[in-house]
């Protein structure tokens, strides 16, 4: 009987196993800790958890593409200033509408890519936000039409930011650790341009902000004004600083793939560009956790102050009530007190009488 059970199976275990989420060693990579928070007794378990930290940092960053090609779903709003004579306006074609942002290359190259924006929602809710929305809010930004990516609200308090619609909650943009701005180019319409882009959570919002980061770097690096001095090192900084590698390219000799250079030369400098490379990126890690550290601060600081604001109101309240009950109770009292001189007054009266009529008993005796 029992061999009879053993030969019979479940139809699962002709199934094949299918095992949900990533693997173990992907995990190990996404969950590797934060280096400059992460508790370390040591300088070794301090620089390992930084190379860790660096590494999936790296790796971030080459996700970001593709991640930003998919699409991002954001809340946005569009800033319009112009600036005449010292008085400025201030226009929101955009307040607060839920956005996709996607990255939309034409090309090889990062000077064709743009970012697209579009409604969120369905064709109804679409046509509906198109007839509330300027048209030309929704028109792509060119990645060469971006100034500068920054966290938070830039220029503006993100306390005050419109809502589209009428259902807004208060206090509902009160976490500026959401926000990230982008500056975009001026234009003839608006001497300034400013995104603010609101996410989820935070750290989608650190993953957008250094990826976009990380977007303008390399389009400064391949397709801009060259930095490093590795392409040609014969040429001063100045000349270097004004011309693209295809430039530098161009002017090097014909018999440049002739010139023997010494392997060591070779090891030296790619050493140095890497030790450069390695040092600017625990620094910028560095500056990561302090922003990161900041805005936790900052978070706490507005918490304590909306508890002291609202202890303050509680007290105006109580305030409020205590001089309202003061006010009655000076009435009861004026009230009393006059009540009071009356009765002193009828008092006063009646013993007058009962004298008045002592007087005449007395007189009616003698007579």
């Amino acid at each position: 009987m029992d061999n009879l059970r053993n030969l019979i199976r479940s139809p699962s275990d002709f199934l094949p196993m299918i095992r949900r989420g990533h693997t173990k060693e992907a995990q190990s990579k996404d969950m590797a800790p934060v280096g400059w928070n992460a508790n370390a007794t040591s300088r070794k378990e301090r620089e390992e958890a930084l190379r860790d930290s660096a590494h999936n940092f790296e790796m971030k960053q080459n996700k970001f593409s593709s991640m930003l090609e998919h699409g991002i779903e954001v809340s946005m709003w569009q800033l319009n200033r112009n600036a005449d004579f010292g008085s400025s306006s201030d226009d929101f074609p955009l307040k607060g509408s839920p956005m996709h942002i996607k990255l939309a290359r034409r090309g090889d190259m990062l000077v064709q890519a743009s970012l697209v924006f579009s409604m969120k929602g369905g064709y109804l809710s679409k046509a509906l936000s198109r007839r509330k929305v300027d048209k030309t809010a929704l028109e792509p930004l060119s990645i060469t039409e971006i100034l500068g990516v920054s966290a938070g609200c830039e220029g503006y308090d993100h306390n005050n930011l419109p809502s589209s619609s009428r259902k807004s909650k208060k206090g509902e943009n009160k976490n500026g650790s959401l926000f990230i701005t982008i500056k975009g180019t001026p234009t003839p319409l608006a001497s300034s341009r400013l995104y603010f882009l609101k996410f989820k959570s935070r750290s989608v919002r650190n993953d957008l902000l250094m990826g976009l980061r990380g977007l303008l770097a390399d389009l400064q690096v391949n397709e801009g004004i060259s930095i490093s001095t590795i392409q040609n090192p014969s040429m001063n900084s100045e000349n270097n600083a004004t011309d693209t590698p295809r430039r530098m390219s161009s002017n090097l000799p014909q018999d440049a793939d002739k010139i023997l250079v010494p392997l060591p030369e070779v090891h030296k400098a790619i050493n140095s560009e890497r030790e450069s490379y390695d040092r600017l990126l625990l620094l910028m890690l560095q500056g990561s956790t302090d922003l990161k550290n900041s805005e936790d601060d900052l978070v706490g600081l507005r918490g304590t102050l909306e508890a002291v604001f609202a202890e303050s109101k509680e007290k105006d309240k109580i305030q409020a009530n205590d001089s309202k009950l003061i006010m009655q109770l000076s009435k009861k009292l004026e009230t009393l007190l006059m009540d009071n001189e009356d009765l002193r007054d009828q008092n006063e009266n009646l013993n007058h009488r009962i004298i008045t009529l002592e007087n005449e008993k007395v007189g009616v005796y003698e007579t």
